[in-house]
């Protein structure tokens, strides 16, 4: 009995209680590899996953493509997502759990390119759903993270923006945080978020050195949403733009 009373301290010392429960990954599939087709990645998983969420028409579900090609030296499977100047396609997926307080996603982008005259494009965005009919962060009242790419004044160059909806005004004001980043080039764009206090940190890895604190997205003066529910990637019919997703993760 004795020995049986000192096992049970010992395990008790180096935290050894029993069986735990860890939460499950607030993402599935962050790699893309479980996704054999385009029409499997367009195709609404359940009850977490990948999909098409805009459903703007048949071809603007199209425009989200399952690639393998080798681009940028990255040869695994991603998403990709064409340009179009007639339609709206986002690549989203639901959190396992809504987000609170403070923590990170990160992913990995390549920008092929950005089409004229609008000058912005591969849209980043945390948001939710609220907002009936256009799906995940479709709508501004959705969005709290809310980041995108235009060309610089460098030809092969872009500049990465925030959108914080300074004005009612102008919501489209573009706040500036990293310029004249290489197209054709992948870079890992981190999010820390600070939910309650309504801002979000943006860095990019190996490229830039502080992170720079940006203000979640405030549509016409309406309310940040306060759940954040889905992740989305998108192009816009007045933003298109050709662009590759990958390693959608919490780091």
């Amino acid at each position: 009995m004795f020995r049986l009373i000192g096992l049970a301290l010992v395990l008790l010392a180096v935290g050894v209680t029993g069986p735990t429960h860890a939460q499950a990954p607030l993402l599935v599939d962050g790699d893309f590899e479980d996704n054999a087709s385009g029409k499997q990645l367009r195709a609404r998983e359940e009850p977490q996953g990948w999909y098409e969420s805009r459903r703007d028409g048949k071809k603007g579900r199209l425009q989200l493509k399952r690639s393998a090609k080798k681009i940028g030296g990255n040869g695994t499977t991603k998403a990709m997502i064409k340009a179009n100047a007639r339609f709206n396609t986002y690549l989203s997926q639901r959190f396992q759990r809504p987000l609170e307080g403070r923590l990170s996603l990160q992913w990995d982008i390549y920008v092929k390119e950005i089409l004229p005259p609008y000058n912005r494009s591969a849209f980043q965005m945390i948001g939710n759903a609220k907002v009936r009919g256009r799906g995940p962060n479709g709508s501004g009242p959705e969005r709290f993270v809310f980041l995108g790419f235009e060309n610089a004044e460098t030809p092969g160059k872009i500049n990465l923006f925030a959108f914080e909806g300074r004005s009612k005004e102008q919501w489209d004001e573009r706040t500036l945080l990293v310029p004249s980043l290489d197209m054709r080039t992948w870079l890992t764009i981190r999010v820390d978020l600070d939910i309650s206090n309504e801002t979000y940190r943006v860095s990019v890895p190996g490229v830039m050195g502080e992170p720079v604190e940006v203000k979640a997205f405030t549509y016409k003066e309406k309310p940040v949403p306060s759940v954040l529910t889905h992740i989305s990637f998108a192009s816009w019919n007045d933003g298109p733009g050709t662009f590759y997703i990958d390693n959608v993760i919490q780091p």
